[in-house]
């Protein structure tokens, strides 16, 4: 992405004009979200300049505040930051590397399900063996469909990290993307998963995720609508065009 980037955080990086990230927080806005925590990096300055303006203008969440994760330590990790902010609330959570279109909201769809089941939920979606180059490489998650629910059989490691999504040779595959909603027990569970890891280990969120489906807290949202993997070139050129009639609305 650096060349699309040029050196400026690819959050904010623009989408048929408006930065991804500011799409993201739309997105969260129309999902009945008022109050934001925003989770960067020390060197991410210019991401709080452009968001810290935007708070309680019409479209935007009411309140839009920041966190520093001083190392990339994982995604575990960056979620971990929220848990003074959620107040012992379930948490709604968005990665700026994936966007939705056309259909509700792809976080208000995961934070209905998590509404109707009180789990921890995470959005799935199903990629086919055509689009999969313009999908980043997560994992094939097993399980079956009931209704808006995509009942989550087995998740896997993460393991190695190819370019792109593979089907493994079948017609389409479901995956687990980046709209999250966790209740407060993650927090515990986070912490259980980091004091199994060996000393500065990366805490990610696959085995949290994994412990959550042991314990029966985890199910998956099939999101409807289209899905755009913009942390790769691909992926964001089609969002680009696919997205280029949709203004931003604040």
């Amino acid at each position: 992405m650096l060349e699309l980037t040029r050196g400026q955080p690819k959050e904010l990086i623009g989408i048929a004009g408006v930065p991804v990230l500011v799409r993201v927080l739309e997105e969260c806005a129309e999902s009945g979200i008022e109050e934001a925590l925003v989770v960067i990096s020390p060197e991410k300055q210019p991401i709080v300049d452009v968001l810290a303006p935007l708070a309680g203008r019409t479209g935007m969440p009411a309140s839009i505040s920041f966190s520093v994760q001083r190392k990339p330590r994982g995604l575990a990790d960056a979620i971990r930051h929220g848990r003074g902010f959620s107040r012992g609330e379930s948490l709604a959570v968005a990665l700026p590397d994936n966007l939705f279109s056309g259909a509700d909201p792809g976080l208000k769809q995961v934070i209905d399900t998590h509404d109707a089941t009180s789990r921890n939920v995470v959005a799935m979606v199903e990629i086919s063996a055509d689009e999969a180059s313009r999908r980043g490489p997560t994992a094939i998650y097993e399980g079956r469909i009931d209704g808006s629910q995509f009942i989550i059989e087995h998740i896997p490691d993460k393991g190695d990290r190819r370019l792109t999504f593979d089907t493994g040779g079948a017609a389409s595959a479901f995956t687990g993307v980046g709209r999250y909603v966790f209740t407060p027990d993650v927090f515990a569970v986070i912490d259980e998963v980091e004091a199994c890891l060996p000393r500065g280990a990366e805490l990610d969120d696959v085995p949290v995720m994994q412990r959550l489906l042991e314990e029966g807290l985890l199910t998956g949202r099939r999101v409807d609508g289209m899905f755009f993997d913009v942390g790769i070139v691909s992926g964001y050129e089609e969002a680009s065009r696919e997205l280029a009639d949709a203004p931003m609305r604040r």
